[in-house]
């Protein structure tokens, strides 16, 4: 009933990781080998974790329910008895929602004082998880995110992310109107306002068709367009400009240069935030990026026992089945 490891070598062109498909798991079944893991004989971290990310998020939900029903225990408070450090930190990152998980986060990152993050989840969140994220934020901790964000001691970034949540961008995945985006990019080439098209309500396919034209037309990378229309921002909030165009036209490379700088709290938050969304797509981009595989760059960031939960998340979540169903 353990987790002992297949003989089987693994797929070089996978990442080095295994490319078979994840089964949907026997819940009873899956129970028991948690409880093993947790109870018997010195606690089987890296069991634990594989365990949980063979499941999904709402699969998770459903193994903490089949815990309960066959151990009358809440394994929420066996984690609290049973483990600590990185694999506590782990696990519970595993088994939150995922706007509970954003919420817990970003109180954390304004706390640290980590504007990475903050930035990340702003930049990156749909509106209606920023509105979900807003509302959870201000029941668990009696504050605003936008009061939190005035905090922040740039006030360019201040205004931008301030921006970025206020803004109503639909998410629907229909064609791009091609005339629209063209006759959008003309009117930004006049008016050089970005940060203003950004905070449109206009869908990710519009925007990015919009900015794509924009450079078609005009032959200008929107870098170099930023850097030259707003000197007057920090170079933190230029950056900011990039990350948003960044992250509209290529979102996995998007979080491949984030992840290339990220300490071992943030590695954590973006797999286990992406790895249900397009963490296979992001591992693909790593390697075009940076010719490294992600696993290997982890094992280089992050101290050996965090490496080793982390690699198994990749593993598990990586694979082409599991996120690289939404784009």
């Amino acid at each position: 009933m353990g987790c002992a490891s297949s003989s089987k070598p693994k797929s070089v062109l996978n990442g080095g990781l295994s490319p078979t498909r994840t089964k949907n798991p026997n819940m009873d079944k899956e129970a028991g080998r948690l409880h093993d893991a947790v109870k018997g004989l010195g606690t089987d971290e890296t069991c634990i974790v594989r365990i949980l990310a063979k499941c999904t998020n709402k699969g998770r939900k459903r193994l903490l329910k089949a815990y309960k029903d066959r151990f009358n225990e809440d394994f929420t408070n066996v984690i609290e008895s049973e483990l600590s450090g990185v694999t506590e930190q782990v696990v519970s990152a595993l088994l939150c929602s995922p706007v509970t998980y954003d919420v817990q986060s970003l109180n954390k990152a304004f706390q640290d004082q980590d504007y990475d993050t903050v930035e990340t989840i702003m930049l990156s969140s749909r509106s209606e998880i920023l509105v979900d994220i807003e509302e959870e934020y201000l029941t668990a901790y009696n504050k605003k995110v936008q009061d939190e964000l005035l905090k922040m001691p740039n006030k360019d970034v201040q205004d931008i992310l301030g921006s970025l949540l206020n803004t109503d961008r639909p998410f629907i995945n229909k064609r791009a109107d091609k005339m629209a985006a063209k006759e959008r990019a003309t009117q930004l080439h006049k008016d050089h306002d970005l940060l203003s098209l950004l905070c449109e309500p206009l869908s990710r396919n519009q925007l990015r068709e919009t900015l794509d034209a924009f450079q078609e037309l005009y032959r200008v990378s929107l870098d170099q367009f930023i850097e030259d229309n707003y000197r007057t921002l920090s170079q933190r909030a230029q950056s900011i400009l990039k990350d948003c165009v960044l992250h509209i036209e290529n979102p996995p490379l998007y979080f491949a240069k984030k992840i290339k700088n990220a300490n071992e709290t943030q590695l954590l938050r973006l797999l286990v935030s992406r790895s249900e969304i397009d963490l296979y797509y992001i591992k693909k981009e790593y390697l075009r990026w940076y010719s490294t595989q992600l696993h290997e760059a982890i094992k280089k960031q992050c101290g050996r026992n965090y490496a080793n939960l982390l690699t198994v998340i990749l593993e598990l979540r990586g694979q082409y089945s599991e996120s690289a169903k939404k784009r």
